[in-house]
């Protein structure tokens, strides 16, 4: 599955200036999205999904001895496409 939009990693990134510690979980988890959209820890977000055609999810992904990394992506089913829509850790 393609990732598509990654501009709100790096846009996260400018805005929060995260540990290397939280980058690295999140580009980590980012990066294996592209094999496996429904990966946990991520949970689909029924109220902001259109099924059929596409599913947001949010994954909260711990950082050690750090406030977690929340990640909500929308994966479209017709082309696989991933777009990251929003990350943060506050």
């Amino acid at each position: 599955m393609p990732l598509r939009d990654l501009s709100e990693f790096h846009d996260w990134v400018r805005r929060e200036s995260p540990s290397k510690a939280a980058r690295s979980v999140a580009r980590t988890f980012i990066a294996e999205l592209g094999d496996e959209p429904w990966r946990a820890p991520s949970v689909p977000l029924a109220e902001l999904s259109n099924q059929p055609e596409y599913e947001v999810r949010k994954a909260s992904l711990r950082v050690s001895g750090e406030a977690e990394v929340h990640i909500w992506y929308v994966h479209a089913y017709a082309t696989g496409n991933i777009d990251i829509v929003a990350v943060t850790n506050r």
